[in-house]
């Protein structure tokens, strides 16, 4: 039986005043912050959340991920800042059951991994976005922490739509079979399967199809079209996750924990769902980038998802470090406990590379100001336009166009340009539709008249967005 710790009551107030103070930083930096914590996919997963009740097709789009867009539908009618909320909200709830497990676990400073959590910068950065990441990372918390206070049913049900939060969440029920089996709850493994019978049946009825949550799984492929890197990328990515500070805890606690595993010096769910399961999540999605399978992008914003438990083996190595440094000293012991927590809340704020880069990370980028410039002109000059034909996902958003409705927006593409009305407006863009067509080529068009160019400020100048009526 996994033991209560007895020596940390105290602490146990002082989590409110942390997720307070993390609630009070978090409202500061939707006001003062307009950024979207990337001009891409974060935007797709606001759009589809945000017209989902419009079109209830959306709530079964695999790319989109299902739950993530039944959650957070509510909060997108809000705009933006209302996903922030939503994911502000996630981020709270993950830091509460993160502390919880530290102190199941009997961890001496449980205090300290919710500490971690918050102060890992790029942690910060998502949840101030649109992606799916955070709530990923609130189920595994939350299922890991069912699992401590054995509500293994709970666990199976809530860990049974991890998939449909993000995919590898595939990946965390493989693990999680593992631990029923060897808990010997083999009877509970149906329960993980529950999500998926759910969603088979719900979808069932755009689909027409039962098993379209295997069939139309986005990244089943083996081959990328984003290329691969090198087998050790995330090993180096994983200080822009963490932070310097965290990093470096993060390595000690790893070896730690492994040591203790080997000599059986740790609790299976210590072994199982913290230790094993960062190792297959992280070994996955290195062998995905490094072989160039999955349509994986290499990008480090996925172990966001696993971002809890790295917290808890951040903590064994600050608790590595504290309780066997200066173990004789308690004023020495006190002031280096103090220095790392500090070094750990202060990190965020510096310069340093892996540090949040507050004008970078938090704010629009050039191009999402010049999108908003387009949009500005499209609605001053052309309030009675037709159709706008464009692929920019922000651009549909500032907008306010549905993006999935083709009365308001189609793709524009070579093909596409045959289709177009003399009411409409063809929005070239520097980012998606050159891949398919050259500016030049409607510049020079008979058929296209220019209304308005959104240029880079760089040296020499670019052209991003472009504003075509057909003549």
């Amino acid at each position: 039986p996994i033991r209560k710790t007895e020596n940390v009551l105290d602490s146990k107030k002082y989590i409110f005043y942390l997720l307070l103070i993390y609630a009070f930083i978090g409202g500061l930096s939707i006001y003062f912050f307009n950024g979207t914590g990337d001009d891409s996919d974060s935007i797709a997963h606001f759009l589809f959340a945000r017209y989902a009740p419009f079109q209830p097709a959306l709530y079964f789009d695999h790319w989109a991920k299902p739950v993530f867009v039944l959650v957070a539908s509510p909060f997108a009618q809000f705009g933006f800042n209302g996903i922030k909320i939503f994911n502000l909200s996630i981020a709270l709830c993950t830091i509460f059951c993160t502390y919880h497990i530290a102190l199941k676990l009997n961890k001496p400073n449980p205090l300290t991994a919710a500490l971690i959590l918050m102060a890992a910068p790029l942690y910060y950065i998502l949840t101030f976005s649109a992606l799916t990441e955070p709530l990923f990372a609130l189920f595994v918390a939350l299922g890991v922490l069912l699992c401590l206070n054995e509500k293994y049913i709970g666990a199976s049900v809530l860990l049974s739509f991890l998939p449909y939060v993000r995919s590898e969440g595939l990946l965390i029920i493989g693990v999680f079979c593992i631990y029923l089996l060897l808990k010997n709850k083999w009877q509970l493994l149906p329960f993980l399967a529950l999500g998926s019978a759910v969603y088979g049946i719900a979808g069932y009825f755009v689909y027409k199809d039962v098993f379209w949550v295997i069939t139309k799984i986005p990244y089943a492929s083996l081959s990328s079209p984003y290329g691969s890197g090198t087998l050790f990328h995330f090993t180096e990515q994983l200080v822009n996750v963490l932070g310097v500070p965290i990093y470096i805890l993060f390595i000690i606690g790893l070896i730690y924990l492994i040591r203790n595993s080997f000599k059986s010096l740790v609790l299976i769910e210590e072994r199982l769902l913290l230790l094993f399961t960062f190792v297959v999540f992280f070994i996955a999605h290195s062998l995905f980038w490094y072989l160039g399978i999955f349509n994986s992008m290499g990008l480090k914003r996925v172990f966001v998802a696993v971002l809890p438990l790295m917290s808890i083996i951040s903590l064994e190595g600050y608790n590595f470090i504290v309780e066997n440094v200066f173990t004789n000293n308690i004023k020495l012991k006190r002031s280096l406990q103090i220095s790392l927590i500090g070094y750990i809340c202060i990190f965020p704020f510096t310069s340093n590379p892996s540090a949040i880069q507050w004008q970078k990370d938090m704010m629009l980028s050039e191009k999402q100001i010049l999108a908003k410039q387009t949009a500005h002109f499209i609605l001053a000059q052309n309030k009675n336009a037709g159709i706008v034909w464009c692929n920019n996902f922000y651009l549909s958003m500032v907008l306010n166009k549905n993006h999935f409705d083709q009365k308001q927006r189609r793709d524009l593409s070579r093909t596409s340009l045959t289709e177009t009305k003399n009411t409409d407006l063809v929005v070239w863009d520097k980012r998606y539709a050159e891949q398919d067509i050259q500016l030049y080529e409607l510049s020079k068009s008979p058929l296209y008249s220019l209304l308005f160019a959104a240029k880079s400020e760089g040296s020499p100048a670019d052209t991003v967005y472009a504003v075509f009526q057909r003549k």
